[in-house]
């Protein structure tokens, strides 16, 4: 094999992969939307890690694609830098909500007896921080020099 089927291979398992990560994290969101059941605030922390590997999944894909069939377009003065943000936002974004999951845990479990860590407006006010969070942290990636990258 060349190295030109074997990055078509590499590149074809990216897309599977990925394509499959899209699906099943809408697979897994839709239960909780829909039935009523699944409202809960663990649930609602649960939907927002799916949204975020879905945002992060098509956001890869759209980026493999766009890498192989148009790098030109890709690779500009204008777009590296905020194509740089937004790998680092939807990458922290799962990170982030697995984090803010495992927060909200911690603090039902030592605090059982505090009603705001278990309500829907305490699982609202975890979203919000961790998406303004995820959304600031790599903001001095703008104001780098472009001709570095």
């Amino acid at each position: 094999m060349n190295q030109d089927q074997i990055a078509n291979i590499v590149f074809m398992v990216h897309l599977t992969i990925l394509g499959f990560v899209s699906i099943g994290a809408c697979l897994y969101a839709l239960p909780i939307c829909f039935i009523r059941q699944f409202h809960k605030p663990l649930d609602l922390l649960t939907l927002n890690v799916c949204i975020g590997e879905f945002m992060c999944s098509i956001y890869w894909l759209i980026f493999f694609i766009m890498n192989a069939y148009y790098p030109f377009i890709l690779w500009t003065a204008q777009s590296c830098l905020p194509i740089i943000y937004l790998q680092q936002f939807v990458n922290c974004q799962v990170f982030y909500g697995i984090c803010i999951v495992s927060l909200n845990r911690l603090l039902t479990i030592v605090y059982p007896k505090r009603r705001l860590f278990g309500t829907k407006r305490w699982t609202a006010i975890c979203i919000g921080v961790q998406w303004i969070f995820g959304a600031l942290l790599p903001l001095p990636i703008l104001f780098l020099n472009a001709d570095v990258i």
